[in-house]
């Protein structure tokens, strides 16, 4: 690229994910992905290249934790209120006596007067008359939160989580918790890696409804060409009964053999 004079500094990386074939017997976990991904970034990306863009990154982010959406916003005011929490070692080494009567005008710092500390620049606070500088080592900035969002900050990195659930939401949930149960069911059937299998659900309204929802990415996540929600099999290889936020579900499975994929009611 030098040679070719691209300027590195001023280049944006926008990275793809490291997948595998969407026909691999053993698909990787987020994590895995993750790690090769940024494995084969630090082999092959010049040192000289400065940033990233983070936004290409965020399906990954929400596939690791979770969530439905990720959404990059440009300040953190509505969620929650700044905080100075006076650092005394500092203030003390610089005004001695005058140490209490500072840390209270700091104390009392307005919220864009924290964020300029937060930027590393420093504020002024008037105390009898004098204009007194404070650095941003003098103040540590706290964060009240204000929403009833679920909320965590690392200086001036605030992470906000909106829990509450529809119903939609929910259904994803529980599609995801039976996922995990059929998968469990797969290992102790014995079954293979690429076994596909037809597969029964049946448990209370709310499951069979998220199971009959959710239908195809069960199916495709669990390799059951067929998926009955609300019915048993009446000669399955396997059939468990198990627990899902405290409902009880019952799971069978059988191999399959036709290749077709059916969802059944």
């Amino acid at each position: 690229l030098r040679t070719q004079g691209v300027v590195l500094e001023g280049l944006l990386l926008k990275p793809s994910m490291v997948l595998p074939g969407a026909n691999c017997p053993k698909q990787p976990t987020t994590a895995q992905i993750a790690d090769a991904t940024i494995t084969c970034l630090l082999r092959t990306v010049p040192a000289a290249v400065p940033g990233i863009d983070f936004e290409s990154l965020l399906p990954l982010l929400a596939a690791e934790v979770n969530v439905h959406a990720v959404e990059i916003v440009s300040s953190d005011t509505e969620l929650v209120r700044l905080r100075a929490k006076p650092n005394f070692r500092s203030l003390g080494k610089r005004y001695g006596k005058r140490t209490p009567a500072v840390a209270q005008a700091c104390a009392a710092l307005p919220a864009d007067q924290l964020r300029r500390l937060e930027r590393g620049e420093s504020v002024d606070v008037e105390l009898d008359g004098e204009r007194v500088p404070i650095l941003p080592d003098d103040v540590v900035v706290e964060r009240e939160v204000t929403s009833d969002w679920l909320v965590q900050s690392d200086g001036p990195f605030v992470v906000a989580l909106d829990p509450h659930l529809t119903d939609a939401l929910t259904g994803e949930g529980l599609a995801r918790e039976i996922v995990n149960r059929v998968q469990r069911t797969r290992k102790d059937a014995g079954f293979q890696f690429t076994t596909r299998i037809a597969l029964w659900l049946d448990g209370p309204p709310v499951l069979v409804q998220a199971a009959q929802a959710h239908a195809a990415s069960i199916g495709q996540e669990t390799l059951a060409r067929v998926v009955y929600a609300g019915a048993r099999c009446a000669a399955p290889e396997l059939e468990q009964r198990t627990e899902i936020d405290g409902m009880e579900v019952v799971v069978g499975v059988r191999r399959h053999d036709d290749g077709r994929t059916t969802v059944g009611p």
